[in-house]
């Protein structure tokens, strides 16, 4: 990278707690934001700014249903996707982030 750009989030997260997938989330929109235009930039920071709807997230997850965050844009729709399951098997990434992350929504 440049130095001007943050590093990409990655592609996906597996998780064992549902505050490190709702930041996954957030970090991927708010890493996203500075390519966005005016409009759906305004729309994500709006999103990104809501804390009680990152909590709100968090306890939807927690209840075992699906947490989605739709964000379009002029040249895409971008969608994220969060949802329990009952049964992890090993993951074929090197790790499995099981601790909450510095601004975890937990």
């Amino acid at each position: 990278m440049d130095g001007t750009t943050p590093d990409p989030i990655p592609a996906d997260l597996l998780t064992t707690a549902p505050g490190p997938a709702v930041t996954w989330i957030r970090e991927s929109v708010r890493w996203l934001t500075p390519r966005l235009d005016r409009d759906a930039f305004h729309r994500a920071w709006a999103w990104l700014g809501d804390h009680r709807g990152a909590d709100v997230a968090v306890q939807t997850l927690r209840r075992g249903q699906l947490y989605a965050y739709e964000l379009d844009t002029s040249a895409a729709r971008w969608h994220w996707t969060a949802y329990p399951v009952s049964v992890l098997l090993p993951p074929p990434h090197h790790h499995l982030p099981i601790e909450n992350p510095v601004r975890s929504y937990e």
